[in-house]
């Protein structure tokens, strides 16, 4: 399978790896390939960097998809027959959206000033993560997407990511929930002593470290909150099976450096461990080796730091005998071949450990960064087969 044949085979595409390895461009770069293909598609970012406007060449983004205009297509050269949005996930927003949608309308006002609501759905570990995967949820159940790119923060926090309906479901367990709105949790402190007298000397550190009012806050949460909590597993079963089923393709990002091929090896393990099959693999920023073929045997030579001289002589000869110019491009040159050697022996040990149904395609270092739509369809000849776009 190639990867084209991925993209197209699959509705949601999840594009994961480390930080720093244009993972975010290669988001872009397959939406906007789906949006050539002549399907509606919608682009995510959960990445708080904010790279992914940049990367489209389109101002700031927010919580609902804007969709690329066809006079950004057209100064590109580009004249897609799908269209093409873009959006970035507003954490707060996406719980308060999730509240409005779930919680008696009564009740909406009242949990939305809740303080320990708004530490919850601001700062709560993993609830970034958990409301990416709901804003994601709630894309595909739309029904207005052909197709939907995901880019994920850096490894360790895409894990997070991967783990968060089960942490979060955890948080919520039923039996928290239902101590939390016991009668006597609501009264405060002083009803608690009288229910366990052992536990005293415990609440009094609480108390000192959050308050009285703290405890309210939180039952009071938990109360009008019951009608989702009641049915929260339902809501992390179906956040898995989307993130499990067939329309879903995890694509690793990674590139040729041999700390980054670890974490690409870590991320792997633990994708097979949540058993989320691993898609497809783009190993980007590739330094490609030069070697010539030779008239003898047709295949192609490597040249390395032992031929230096030669390279010199060849050198030195195109720019007039300038030898010290040529000597210094001939070091530089055979820098950059022990440097793509390297890469290359990386990648095909990287590839011999994948099985063989998974595609892994080569994106080449570019000399310049990838910032515009022009650019992002540039790299479609390499992740797709496909030669660059006409520029009209």
């Amino acid at each position: 399978m190639t990867l084209a044949e991925l993209v197209a085979a699959h509705r949601v595409v999840i594009s994961a790896g480390s930080g720093g390895v244009g993972k975010t461009t290669v988001a872009a770069s397959i939406a906007l390939w789906g949006a050539l293909q002549g399907r509606r598609t919608v682009v995510m970012t959960i990445d708080p960097a904010r790279r992914l406007a940049s990367s489209l060449d389109v101002g700031a983004l927010g919580a609902e998809p804007r969709e690329i205009p066809a006079t950004a297509f057209a100064a590109a050269g580009l004249h897609p027959p799908g269209t093409l949005s873009a959006m970035m996930l507003d954490q707060k927003g996406a719980w308060d959206a999730l509240v409005e949608r779930h919680a008696p309308a009564e009740a909406v006002p009242r949990i939305l000033r809740n303080p320990f609501y708004q530490h919850l759905s601001q700062t709560f570990a993993g609830s970034q993560e958990y409301m990416a995967i709901e804003q994601l949820c709630v894309l595909v159940e739309s029904q207005a997407w052909d197709l939907i790119v995901v880019d994920t923060p850096p490894t360790r926090h895409a894990l997070d990511f991967l783990e968060a309906p089960r942490r979060l479901g955890d948080f919520l367990d039923r039996s928290i929930v239902k101590w939390f709105i016991k009668p006597y949790f609501s009264a405060g402190w002083s009803a608690l002593r009288a229910v366990n007298r052992s536990v005293g000397f415990l609440l009094r550190r609480l108390e000192q470290a959050t308050g009285v009012s703290a405890l309210i806050e939180i039952s009071d949460f938990f109360n009008n909150m019951s009608g989702l909590f009641e049915n929260f597993q339902a809501r992390v079963d179906r956040a898995y099976q989307v993130l499990r089923g067939p329309e879903t393709a995890f694509v690793l990002v990674t590139s040729p450096e041999e700390q980054v091929l670890g974490d690409a090896e870590y991320l792997t393990a633990k994708l097979g461990e949540l058993r989320i099959p691993l898609a497809g693999v783009v190993m980007n920023r590739v330094h490609r080796e030069f070697r010539p073929a030779t008239r003898r045997t047709e295949k192609r030579a490597e040249v390395g730091p032992e031929d230096v001289d030669e390279v010199v002589r060849v050198v030195a000869g195109a720019l007039g005998d300038a030898m010290a110019e040529a000597r210094e491009l001939a070091r530089n040159f055979a820098d950059y071949q022990a440097l793509a050697r390297g890469e290359s022996l990386r990648i095909e040990q990287f590839r011999t450990e994948l099985p063989r149904r998974i595609p892994l395609v080569t994106v080449p270092n570019y000399a310049r960064d990838v910032h515009d739509l022009a650019a992002l369809a540039a790299m479609h000849a390499a992740l797709f087969g496909a030669p660059p776009p006409a520029v009209a």
